[in-house]
């Protein structure tokens, strides 16, 4: 293998990594990804059409119905529809869906960080720009035959 694409591998391993610990605090909280997710996006933007959430949240449109109707049925969001434009939806925490985030989000952000602290704040930093350069790279390279 040459030392260029070892660099992925390391990054993939990384990226694995990080997905099955962040997967495995969210299932504490009775959650799946996507719904914890939209969560955090409302708990931190605030109300959000369910175009805005697939956005952020980066969740197919096909999926985002199953993940909001299990949230409603659960009392943690609303869905009301835009009165002008009957197509949008507002989607919104309820009181139990602000205090819920209000008592789980404290300890996913405390474990988070516990892992991420092995990296002092400006290697943070460089390892954010670094990863910003990558994908923005990828995301505008044409792969050539």
């Amino acid at each position: 293998m040459s030392h260029d694409l070892k660099t992925i591998t390391v990054l993939f391993r990384a990226k694995n990594s990080l997905e099955n610990l962040i997967k495995q605090d969210i299932q504490s909280y009775g959650l799946n990804p996507s719904e914890f997710g939209t969560l955090e996006a409302l708990y931190h933007k605030g109300a959000l059409t369910v175009q805005q959430i697939i956005d952020k949240v980066l969740i197919a449109n096909s999926s985002m119905t199953y993940v909001l109707d299990n949230l409603v049925k659960r009392d943690l969001i609303t869905r009301t529809k835009d009165p002008i434009d009957k197509r949008i939806f507002k989607v919104e925490l309820t009181p139990k869906g602000v205090a819920f985030m209000a008592d789980i989000y404290p300890q996913h952000e405390k474990n988070m960080m516990t892992v991420l602290n092995v990296l002092s704040k400006e290697e943070q930093d460089q390892l954010q720009a670094l990863l910003k350069t990558l994908g923005l790279n990828a995301k505008n390279f044409k792969c050539t035959k």
